[in-house]
């Protein structure tokens, strides 16, 4: 009995000490001082954990693009200058006919119905028709933003075109690509030189490595700087192969940009490219902005 006894007050004693120095570590925890007495914080110890919590970045992201999308199928994405600059949605009809086999509703310049699809492709579906309405605008949009007919995302280089106005139709310098004309000057660089696309999946980033004017007047542009090819190790309308295009392209760019990014592209960069035109008519000169891909987020 004496033993069972003694191991029993052992067994006590060494809850008791236990507890009370389990006690006294929240004590000290709690009201902590250095041998000065004054109060030391300690830092917070959490278990480790997962959360469910996302960026509202990409929250805002999705509901722009679920939207957008509900209003209409052939909306892409998003083109977002980080400085501002610019922020349009761009779609992309791929033929003149819609994915059901019914011929789209759009327009020509002139604001006149196209009714025999003939000799038009998907690029000319929305460049006089406003993808929200599906109505002839050239005043106020001009037509849409959009993504070439040819292209798809996976492709090296993306086309996306979009309008230039005149003075007299935008005076605020702001409707579709109008504002990139700060860009023609190097002055108006720095600012505007990060761009990001948004994409149903995918947050793509940008900055600009080359612009230029495309003069259509000119042979040396027509042969060298072929700024629509989407792959540049063929020739986008003969389907031939031609492997060293890519980086003839990339050596005209340095004759004919505006001035130097300090952008280095090689014919492993994947790019964006933008057109619009600048001249007092269309189909003279072009803006080109050439832009290098430097990060893909996937959300």
């Amino acid at each position: 009995m004496k033993k069972k006894t003694k191991l029993i007050l052992i067994l006590t004693l060494t809850i008791v000490t236990l507890i009370l120095g389990a006690l006294l570590v929240y004590l000290i925890r709690s009201n902590p001082t250095d041998p000065n007495g004054d109060p030391i914080d300690f830092p917070a110890i959490l278990p480790d954990r997962e959360t469910d919590t996302v960026d509202p970045k990409y929250e805002e992201y999705r509901e722009l693009f679920d939207a957008n999308k509900q209003i209409n199928e052939d909306y892409v994405g998003e083109l977002i200058f980080d400085s501002g600059l610019i922020q349009e949605s761009f779609v992309q009809a791929k033929s003149c006919f819609k994915k059901d086999g019914t011929m789209y509703t759009f327009y020509n310049e002139d604001g006149s119905l196209v009714t025999d699809p003939t000799g038009y492709t998907g690029y000319d579906v929305y460049i006089w028709t406003y993808w929200k309405t599906g109505e002839y605008d050239y005043n106020d949009h001009g037509g849409s933003v959009f993504l070439d007919y040819r292209n798809e995302l996976a492709d090296q280089n993306l086309i996306i075109y979009g309008h230039h106005f005149s003075e007299w139709n935008d005076p605020t310098r702001s409707k579709a690509f109008t504002p990139l004309e700060v860009l023609l000057k190097e002055e108006g660089y720095a600012e505007n030189a990060n761009v990001t696309v948004v994409l149903e999946h995918e947050i793509r980033h940008y900055v600009i490595a080359a612009v230029y004017e495309f003069d259509s007047t000119d042979d040396y542009y027509w042969d060298n700087c072929q700024y629509w090819r989407f792959d540049y190790a063929y020739d986008d309308y003969t389907g031939t192969a031609d492997a060293s295009y890519h980086q003839k392209y990339l050596d005209a760019l340095k004759q004919v940009r505006l001035y130097d990014t300090g952008v280095e592209l090689t014919t492993e960069d994947r790019t964006l490219t933008l057109q619009t035109c600048i001249s007092g008519f269309t189909g003279q000169l072009y803006e080109i902005v050439v832009m290098k891909e430097v990060d893909v987020e996937t959300y």
